[in-house]
């Protein structure tokens, strides 16, 4: 019961997604991102297969669907399971089980991979796909755009609780790492707080990277 995009910016070299559910705290159950891939286990989701797959990837020389096959094999009652891997080059992979509630299923784009089980309608996937290879702004915004759209095409048969956003950038630190674990309409809620979040992102990178040269708090917050 939950929809996610997975998307690359090659221009920036940023990777990421995003994620929404009709349960709560989706953030802390589907999705993880490194430098090189997303990977998503969801659906009936154990999040021990994200491990899984991050351990196949350094073998798997960026292919995405041998990273896919791992954690198949390593999943219990995979016809349950939804997996996903968007590298950060090439093409992407997926797996829907069988028993996955439909409307369910794939789709990728040029630079992004959707994601859905229980959808509301078999257009939310599409619209997803169409809406983040074509918005623009950071990568950050064009994930949100994209699950707005399958929001605006269906969504979920049950109302969304919760969603997460999640952006790494250069030298493995992530740009954007925000969670509604429980809202009325978590979608709303994560575009305020990414509003609010990405003037600030900047600042706190410098504060990882050049801690002596970085802004104080008053001044981040002013922002």
């Amino acid at each position: 019961m939950t929809y996610s995009l997975a998307g690359r910016c090659p221009e920036t070299g940023q990777i990421g997604y995003a994620v929404a559910t009709s349960s709560v705290c989706v953030g802390a159950r589907v999705g993880t991102v490194t430098s090189e891939c997303v990977i998503f286990s969801q659906a009936r989701t154990d999040p021990r297969l994200h491990e899984v797959g991050l351990r196949a990837w350094p073998g798997a020389a960026g292919d995405a669907q041998t990273v896919v096959d791992a954690m198949c094999a390593a999943a219990t009652a995979p016809h349950w399971r939804q997996l996903g891997v968007l590298p950060a080059e090439g093409a992407a992979a997926h797996h829907t089980g069988a028993s996955c509630l439909s409307h369910c299923g794939a789709e990728t784009g040029a630079h992004s991979l959707a994601l859905g089980n229980f959808l509301g309608s078999d257009r939310v996937l599409g619209a997803m796909i169409e809406r983040f290879e074509k918005a623009g702004g950071s990568l950050a915004e064009r994930l949100l755009a994209g699950m707005r759209a399958g929001e605006s095409a269906g969504s979920e048969k049950e109302p969304l609780q919760s969603a997460a956003l999640v952006v790494m950038g250069a030298k493995n630190l992530r740009d954007v790492d925000l969670r509604v674990d429980f809202d009325a309409d978590p979608l709303s809620a994560m575009g305020g707080l990414l509003a609010d979040w990405l003037p600030k992102a900047a600042a706190y990178r410098v504060r990882a990277l050049d801690p002596d040269n970085a802004p104080s708090s008053a001044e981040v917050e002013s922002r």
